[in-house]
């Protein structure tokens, strides 16, 4: 007889009181027989506690709601794991959604393939209302995609075993930008990752998710940080893969400042990149990249300047 293993999912939230019943009931309406679900509440000033108490009240036994004074996205995670008894771990953002049959699919993978640690599959992006506005393919995992080019492949929808949290560690509770990245750095060195082409997850784009949003100059470079601190001692045959690393760290920070307003910076740092890593600029990718954070600039400002004119 094949033993399902208890799987548990956490889901950190903050002020997030809009999209929260849709991000619980997506998990709550699963079909995986053990399931553990934990909400806590990261120290929220709007209705998200509220929200979420009712519907432990609504489904006793299936959903463990905690709460806490607000000690930030990775510290809450971290808590909710070390709490967790699965032996498959999970964490689901308090505005996207599981699709039908997600954890059971994702659970079978990870049963099929007993060397795999980390799993993730395909997804959708969907509006503030909840409708579908694209599929995103996601890749199938390459060790070098990750650290060097640094295209986080695992999104919404990633489970993992629990000896990659041990092993490893939790987020970096410092990071405030790129702490779920970091994770995926060194989880690496737990075993394979393995993708699902399957579209088993949706993740919500609207006005204050943080990906858009405004940044701190301490945010916008932290992926410099984090990639600077990864190669740091690795061996000297490494060390074309760490140039365009760091070249590539040194690009997402430039569109990071562009989209905050800080254009100088932004420039500065994108010639840094280039000089560093100079093929870079011959792809096209890069250039989107740093266009990218200017459209995104342009909206705020049109944002800002019609909010600004409403009486």
């Amino acid at each position: 007889m094949n033993v399902r293993p208890l799987v548990s999912i956490v889901t950190p939230v903050y002020n997030q009181a809009e999209f929260l019943a849709a991000t619980i009931e997506s998990v709550l309406a699963q079909d995986y027989p053990g399931l553990e679900y934990i909400v806590i509440d990261d120290g929220s000033d709007d209705d998200s506690l509220a929200v979420a108490r009712r519907l432990e009240a609504e489904h006793p036994g299936r959903l463990t709601v905690l709460t806490q004074a607000n000690a930030g996205q990775a510290a809450t995670l971290n808590h909710g794991w070390s709490l967790a008894k699965g032996e498959i771990l999970a964490y689901l953002s308090s505005d996207d959604r599981l699709c039908p049959g997600a954890v059971t699919s994702l659970v079978d993978l990870l049963q099929a393939r007993p060397e795999v640690t980390v799993v993730y599959c395909d997804f959708c992006l969907i509006d503030a209302k909840g409708r579908r506005l694209r599929e995103v393919q996601t890749e199938d995992f390459s060790e070098q995609r990750l650290c060097v080019d640094l295209i986080c492949q695992p999104g919404p929808g990633a489970f993992f075993r629990r000896s990659v949290f041990e092993s490893a560690g939790g987020w970096q509770t410092h990071l405030r930008q790129v702490p779920d990245f970091e994770f995926w750095l060194r989880a690496v060195r737990c075993g394979p990752f393995a993708r699902l082409p399957r579209q088993l997850a949706e993740y919500r784009i609207h006005e204050g998710q943080a990906s858009f949003a405004v940044i701190t100059q301490a945010r916008a470079e932290e992926i410099v940080g984090v990639m600077t601190a990864f190669w740091s001692g690795r061996e000297a045959s490494s060390h074309g893969a760490s140039v365009r690393s760091l070249a590539r760290a040194m690009a997402i920070a430039s569109k990071h400042h562009a989209q905050s307003g800080r254009v100088l910076q932004s420039l500065k740092r994108f010639l840094q990149a280039l000089r560093l890593c100079p093929p870079l600029a011959l792809e096209l990718g890069t250039w989107r990249q740093l266009l990218v954070g200017f459209v995104r600039r342009s909206f705020f400002r049109l944002k800002g300047a019609t909010r600004a004119s409403q009486p």
